[in-house]
């Protein structure tokens, strides 16, 4: 989902569950951009720019398809360049068969708490596990800090306003670069412990934002 200006009860802005995880250190993307400047200068910064941009159209193209096929309403048109519809039907055809339930679909969710907001992929129930899930997608070839802490902002909205809790989460995610498109299930336990991460992570927001005023 794109992102989301959101203000909230007290008419001040709450940052979304990915402002706050891009706060994190997220050391293997400044290691590709210095690696791209010191081949090609300002060019390769460019052609960084240019892939991430990509990336990220393809990831919402990919997002869109599998709403699409969740809730059974006409799919937006597949977009052959860059293969989205490939990547939506290889994580599709892996989680569907583990769905008891879609319990909510892209759920805008939000905390008074914490003074957060975030739009979760879905909520789900899977058939041999009990409780609900929070499940989110994922184009990425690799794991990263960050999922957990998503996930876990997703849960602390959800819980604040559902008696049925979710503390599980699962990201399903594909290398779009690959040419098998094997899908992986990273299962998440235990959400709740990274509420102290969260917390942290949202006086950090407000501090950038009081220094960028």
């Amino acid at each position: 989902m794109p992102h989301v200006d959101y203000i909230g009860s007290d008419s001040k802005p709450w940052p979304s569950a990915t402002e706050l995880t891009n706060l994190l250190p997220q050391p293997w993307l400044w290691s590709w951009y210095k690696s791209s400047v010191r081949k090609s200068g300002w060019r390769g910064w460019q052609k960084c720019k240019a892939q991430s941009n990509r990336g990220m159209k393809i990831g919402s193209l990919v997002h869109s398809m599998l709403e699409a096929y969740i809730t059974k309403v006409p799919a937006v048109p597949y977009d052959q360049k860059y293969g989205a519809d490939r990547i939506a039907d290889a994580l599709y055809d892996k989680v569907n068969p583990l769905i008891e339930t879609w319990i909510s679909i892209e759920p805008h969710l939000k905390s008074e708490e914490l003074k957060i907001h975030g739009t979760a992929d879905a909520i789900v129930k899977l058939k041999e596990y009990p409780g609900l899930r929070v499940l989110d997608w994922k184009t990425a070839a690799n794991k990263s800090e960050t999922h957990a802490i998503q996930l876990a902002c997703y849960s602390i909205c959800w819980n604040e306003i559902n008696p049925d809790k979710v503390n599980t989460g699962v990201i399903a995610r594909v290398d779009k670069k690959s040419k098998k498109l094997t899908v992986h299930l990273d299962v998440y336990d235990n959400l709740e412990q990274y509420r102290p991460i969260v917390k942290a992570l949202r006086t950090v927001w407000e501090y950038s934002q009081e220094k960028a005023d």
